[in-house]
């Protein structure tokens, strides 16, 4: 990728508002997910369970972006941190199908105001097919998802790993948590990396097979009405890292969608679950950064 490239989709991702512009990163084993994710949001209205109404205004953001070098090019990212004291621990933030946008910046703003550095690279700038603008493009959407290889996302994030350790003194504790694509990517940075604490999976895609490389405690989050990761594929998943002798608390939520922790996506967001999921994961950071 040309250097003039690199910089344009780095400040397209600084000025992106919320919902806009869809930056999807993944590979062939996330596209069907992140497909028909969108397909059914387009057809299903909210759920008796999403009784909270959804955020309409984006929040303040308090971070900024930076970049880090990957190879032979810079990954821009969103860098929060809160600015009291040495951070207890380093977050890598990875985005859902919908890309780098805002609502992914205030979730790594809502980690960095507990205390922990944050950082949310845009995976997204290693495609070399150019993402819809519009989020219901569903042929752009695959053609620009599976045009990034899996281990160039493994790379991506593992300098996104190595980055944090520079940004301190101290080189902090990490996990990793990411949503959708991001929360199968974040099942495959653990099964790649010995530099995580833990990771924590928000209804994202869990080969088996890997299930034997996985390095660190896991949180699994998922939603009983997930259509492309049912119930049976989730418990499947959980027996096979028992059997491993892995360290992992799944939870399957009642009622609640694929997607159900955006609240931008008023089609599938539960904010019950959502609310339970983020107490569940804020004590998994502190059990896993701890020390």
């Amino acid at each position: 990728m040309s250097e003039k490239k690199e910089k344009k989709a780095g400040n397209i991702s600084a000025k992106v508002s919320r919902r806009k512009f869809l930056e999807g990163t993944a590979t062939a084993a996330f596209v069907t997910t992140a497909a028909g994710y969108a397909a059914a949001q387009n057809n299903n209205t909210t759920g008796a369970g999403n009784r909270n109404k959804t955020q309409t205004t984006a929040p303040a953001l308090r971070g900024e972006m930076t970049e880090y070098k990957s190879g032979d090019i810079s990954i821009p990212a969103y860098l929060s941190r809160n600015k009291k004291g040495t951070p207890k621990g380093g977050v890598l933030v990875i985005h859902e199908v919908f890309g780098l946008n805002d609502h992914i910046k205030s979730i790594a703003d809502r980690i960095s105001a507990e205390g922990y550095l944050a950082l949310a690279p845009n995976l997204f700038v290693r495609s070399a097919e150019e993402p819809p603008k519009d989020d219901k493009d569903m042929a752009a959407l695959r053609k620009a998802a599976s045009s990034i290889p899996t281990e160039v996302a493994i790379k991506d994030m593992q300098a996104g790993l190595d980055f944090m350790k520079t940004l301190n003194k101290r080189a902090p504790r990490m996990v990793s948590i990411g949503w959708c694509m991001g929360g199968g990517f974040s099942y495959q940075i653990a099964t790649h990396t010995k530099d995580l604490a833990g990771a924590v999976i928000f209804y994202g895609r869990t080969p088996l097979e890997l299930v034997p490389l996985v390095s660190c405690p896991l949180l699994g989050n998922f939603a009983e009405q997930d259509q492309g990761i049912p119930p049976a594929k989730v418990k499947e998943f959980e027996e096979a890292l028992k059997k491993a002798g892995k360290q992992a608390d799944i939870k399957i939520y009642s009622g609640a969608k694929h997607g159900f922790f955006n609240d931008t996506r008023p089609e599938a967001y539960n904010a019950e679950a959502a609310a339970d999921a983020w107490l569940r994961t804020l004590k998994f950071f502190r059990e896993r950064m701890k020390g």
